[in-house]
């Protein structure tokens, strides 16, 4: 991943020395597999709002009772947060993916981990096996992100433009963009990073094609949107977006639904319709 430039100093060096030191020494711990660094470490940005976080990889026989003196909870040390939760190997690898554990946020995590420690490269093999993403989970994901981008920028978009409300209309730009930058990223078979810190993160990084529309992208999330016309411009100009990238809808304007919806009671039992009418 290119890395992005924040402002402020990067203590990337900082933090990956401190990293090693204490690589060093939980390695000699007797059960103890392999160590990940994760977070700024893996992302080759590290800032005074960083934590520093190692994933320590043990045998399950040995990861309960390390866990009592490593996974001692969230910790501050020379002005560094320290996170250094101790994982069951055993079980990371016997997981299923996608699974709870193999969620996309922890596929795309440990895919930018740097690995400090590993024994007989078992954490390589673990990251190579379980690093995937298979075609099934990912015509589930383009298919449930292209409903909810055609849900807020179509149908919830036009109700609220009905009802003259901006702030919904604002809301449901940001809605279906989100989905949309998720619909973009599942297409390239990149993992979902966590949302609420990383959103942007591949598009910012010019790693997915769609990077060139940023300035489009953005825009709901830069705002203000303070009139119903300013909102109505910006999604259409997503919606030609969605034409041009391949993302398209089974409708286009709400009467449609309306219109579908009437088809659909002609086409019920008398009985259905005796107790669904008035």
């Amino acid at each position: 991943m290119n890395r992005l430039i924040y402002k402020g100093k990067n203590r990337y060096r900082e933090f990956l020395s401190a990293a090693r030191i204490i690589s060093r020494k939980v390695s000699k711990i007797k059960g103890v597999v392999g160590i990940a660094a994760t977070g700024g470490i893996g992302r080759g940005y590290c800032d005074d709002y960083s934590d520093l976080d190692l994933i320590v990889y043990a045998d399950e026989e040995k990861a309960r009772e390390i866990k009592k003196y490593i996974a001692v909870g969230y910790l501050r040390y020379k002005d560094i947060d320290l996170d250094t939760p101790v994982v069951s190997y055993q079980k990371a690898m016997n997981y299923k993916v996608p699974s709870r554990y193999w969620s996309q946020i922890q596929r795309w995590e440990m895919g930018n981990a740097l690995i400090l420690f590993d024994t007989k490269g078992r954490i390589k093999n673990l990251f190579k096996e379980k690093l995937i993403f298979p075609d099934w989970e990912q015509k589930i994901l383009l298919e449930k992100h292209r409903q909810e981008v055609g849900f807020h920028l179509k149908y919830n978009f036009e109700t609220w433009e009905k009802r003259g409300d901006i702030i919904n209309l604002a809301d449901s730009l940001i809605r279906g963009t989100e989905n949309l930058i998720l619909w973009i990223y599942a297409k390239n078979r990149k993992f979902q990073p966590f949302i609420p810190k990383w959103l942007f993160c591949y598009i910012e990084n010019k790693i997915v094609p769609e990077s060139k529309y940023l300035k489009l992208i953005e825009k709901p999330y830069l705002g203000p949107v303070k009139t119903i016309k300013q909102a109505r411009d910006i999604r259409d100009e997503l919606l030609k977006l969605c034409s041009r990238i391949g993302l398209k809808f089974d409708y286009d304007k709400v009467d449609d639904i309306f219109k579908q919806n009437e088809k659909n009671y002609e086409k019920i039992s008398k009985r259905t319709k005796y107790y669904l009418s008035w």
